[in-house]
């Protein structure tokens, strides 16, 4: 019986769809090593998981359940109590005899095997991991590496055995010695300028911290310290600098370190944005993610549905809550929550990532391993110019007058101790301007504090025009009474200075509204100078100027009077 035309096209179809997912599939083939110095295995390896974990090589290799990976795919398994069994065949395709080095490239692997077979058939074993001693012929790196050199012209086939407690990720590459050379240098540099950065940062703020007296830094500090073990851990770092014996701690270090570097984080969130002042409810959310991250430590101890619970609370929703908060802050104009927001989002949104990462919902990509340095390099620089910056505007701010933004009295005592004693070496003149609001309490009862307030800050923005020399201060000495410090100019000039703001004032009255700054406000200067010496005192040159501001008000106010000390 012929078959009808529509079922050979609907049989043709199945074959098509049949061969292109067996093609998707890529059963497993020899890698052909060739003239290529690096070769992703994916796509040419078989996996085999055995959930009893005691399965050798021999029964392992016997098994017909071993399944194809795909392509261009680094397989991503999540969770998994199994070992996982890979095999993979090369041929080397050089006339030569060829040396290659199997990377397995995820450091958190707790133990790793590699196997393949002697001349005599017997299977022999090389083995590491991240809490177990590496084996003799395992070549030293942040990543598990087994040389294996293959004849001219021969395939071989080769079984890894990995095992770890937390999540599965199989990135494995085949490395010529170039290869391997090329990416210890770039592995080298790149991690050891980000460790050194890192070393530079910590030295600063402790410094910085210890001097200003102040917790801020210190928490800083203890993040980074934890953010930096976190990457030399997920680096494979740790387990190069610690010895043989004390391998094993490393899983429960991790554990620790996680912990420290939430709650650190949380502590230095708070602490920083001043989030008690802002909101009490935002600060206590923040407070219940900070010591909550302490469970953490104990979380191998936990049900397994706890243990998820847990970690989707403080790898998930703590992180996402963090940064809607600190863009919140930013936009609400909360001072540097711009730096600590953008800091803030690159380091946490990694953690969101990793998280849906290592339980297998993301692939795992080709550069996988690379966002946690790099998230530590760009947290590490933005949330340090986030606290530069507030050290800066705290200490600016200390020796600033908060209405007026004129020096205080501190700011304005430290510079005239400076400037007389510099102008006592080279012998030049300091001149001294004191300055006071005539009638300004009358002015406060009739037009308010507000218009006070504002008629205060209109004359310090004339202030400000007039002491833009070098070396120039205009300072709110208390209440309405302000002083002008004028090193290196001499009592003539000093005084057509005081003249031209007084006249400023005036002017200034004129053409403002009414409720701001009245037209009968006026301002009486006394002016003093002085060629300072030595050993001298410049309290002295300050009383001669206020002296001869209050001759000014006896003398019917609105007017600079000279002091007759002038010289």
């Amino acid at each position: 019986m012929r078959m009808s035309f529509w079922k050979k096209i609907l049989l043709q179809l199945v074959l098509f769809i049949l061969l292109l997912g067996s093609s998707y599939a890529a059963p497993t083939n020899t890698l052909v090593l060739e003239n290529k110095s690096s070769y992703d295995l994916s796509g040419y390896m078989e996996t085999l998981a055995d959930p009893t974990t005691n399965l050798t090589v021999q029964e392992a290799a016997g098994r017909d359940d071993w399944a194809g990976t795909v392509r261009d795919q680094i397989p991503n398994l999540g969770f998994t109590r199994s070992a996982i069994w890979i095999r993979f065949s090369l041929t080397n395709r050089a006339e030569t005899p060829r040396k290659f080095y199997v990377s397995f490239e995820y450091p958190v692997a707790n133990s790793v095997s590699f196997y393949m077979k002697d001349p005599h058939g017997i299977f022999q074993e090389e083995h590491t991991g991240s809490i177990i001693p590496a084996s003799a012929n395992v070549v030293p790196d942040r990543h598990f590496l087994f040389p294996l050199t293959i004849g001219q012209g021969e395939t071989v086939v080769a079984y890894l055995r990995v095992q770890s407690t937390g999540r599965m990720t199989l990135p494995i590459r085949i490395l010529s010695d170039q290869a391997l050379f090329r990416k210890a240098i770039c592995d080298y540099t790149l991690y050891g300028a980000l460790f050194g950065l890192l070393a530079v940062v910590l030295v600063y703020f402790i410094s910085v911290g210890s001097f200003l007296y102040k917790g801020t830094p210190l928490w800083l500090v203890l993040y980074f310290i934890f953010f930096g073990l976190h990457t030399a851990i997920r680096g494979g770092f740790m387990r190069l600098l610690l010895p043989n014996e004390m391998l094993g701690i490393i899983s429960v270090l991790q554990l620790i370190v996680i912990a420290g570097l939430f709650f650190t984080g949380a502590k230095f969130f708070r602490t920083f944005l001043s989030l008690k002042n802002i909101s009490k409810a935002l600060d206590r959310m923040m407070m219940f993610f900070q010591y909550l991250s302490l469970t953490f430590v104990v979380v191998p101890l936990l049900p397994f549905p706890l243990i998820i619970l847990i970690t989707l609370i403080l790898i998930v929703v703590n992180p996402i809550f963090s940064i809607c908060l600190a863009f919140y802050l930013w936009r609400k104009g909360i001072p540097n929550a711009g730096y600590f927001a953008i800091g803030w989002i690159v380091g946490h949104s990694v953690a969101v990532y990793d998280f849906f990462r290592i339980n297998g919902v993301i692939p795992y990509q080709p550069l996988g391993e690379w966002p946690i340095p790099f998230s530590l390099l760009i947290t590490l620089l933005f949330l340090s110019a986030a606290l530069i910056r507030q050290n800066a505007m705290d200490h600016i701010m200390a020796g600033t007058d908060p209405l007026t933004t004129l020096a205080n009295r501190r700011n304005f005592d430290e510079a005239l101790n400076f400037e007389w004693n510099r102008c006592a070496r080279q012998r030049t003149p300091l001149s001294i301007i004191m300055i006071d609001v005539d009638h300004f309490k009358e002015y406060n009862d009739s037009f308010g504090h507000k218009a006070g307030d504002k008629c205060l800050c209109r004359i310090a923005d004339v202030l400000k025009q007039n002491t833009r020399r070098p070396g120039d201060l205009a300072g709110r000495y208390g209440g309405e009474e302000f002083v002008v410090l004028l090193p290196n100019l001499d009592a003539e000039s000093a005084f057509n200075l005081a003249e031209a703001i007084r006249t400023s004032i005036g002017h200034e009255a004129k053409k403002t509204e009414k409720q701001y700054l009245d037209e009968n406000v006026t301002i009486s200067l006394g002016v003093a100078t002085t060629i300072p010496e030595e050993g001298g005192k410049p309290e002295f040159l300050v009383q001669e100027a206020d002296q001869a501001m209050y001759q000014a008000k006896r003398e019917g106010r609105n007017r600079t009077i000279a002091s007759s000390s002038m010289s």
